[in-house]
């Protein structure tokens, strides 16, 4: 994972949505990297974005959110959204900058979380949320956009893919290894 620090967290449930976060950074970079530099940018349909532009959104979605989280609204009045969503121009270069970014701001700031932290409660477009409900609205929306992007790179990838998760067929080889790694359940 592109030298990223990912902190760790004497909090449960801090470490519990780096953990999360970490998958979805995981599934999403080994399709993107599965991915040619036209697959990057395709739009596979109409009104369908490119994983170039979910990659776009996400960074700014992430910036607007995570930025002075604890005072300010998570809809910064600088983010324009729509724009997020237009690629023209960029390499992948700059859409890899961004995305890096986002992930760069995400785990630095839940790095940086404290109990404390976990009592607030902050605004997202005006309507208030505790810290809990705000971080596992950005877990959902990253996952939601995660599954985008490996499901668009699966199709544009074809023949060679890498299984990011278990591989058809691969359920009871992996099962066998979990309960051999943790001696327990799965019908112990």
């Amino acid at each position: 994972m592109s030298g990223l620090v990912i902190p760790e967290h004497d909090n449960p449930i801090i470490q519990g949505w780096i953990t999360e976060f970490e998958v979805a950074k995981e599934w999403s970079d080994g399709a993107i990297e599965q991915m040619s530099d036209e697959q990057l940018f395709k739009r596979v349909a109409p009104g369908f974005n490119s994983v170039a532009a979910i990659m776009k959104h996400i960074s700014g979605n992430v910036k607007s959110r995570w930025t002075d989280w604890r005072t300010t609204d998570g809809e910064k009045p600088w983010r324009n959204r729509e724009t997020e969503f237009d690629v023209d121009g960029l390499t992948r270069a700059d859409v890899q900058k961004l995305w890096e970014g986002a992930w760069e701001t995400i785990f630095a700031e839940l790095g940086a979380m404290t109990a404390e932290d976990l009592k607030l409660t902050i605004t997202i477009r005006g309507e208030p949320h505790s810290v809990p409900e705000a971080v596992n609205r950005q877990l959902l929306h990253a996952g939601y956009h995660t599954g985008q992007i490996v499901w668009l790179a699966r199709l544009m990838v074809g023949e060679g893919w890498e299984w990011l998760t278990i591989a058809p067929g691969g359920s009871d080889t992996f099962n066998e290894g979990m309960r051999d790694k943790f001696g327990q359940g799965l019908g112990n």
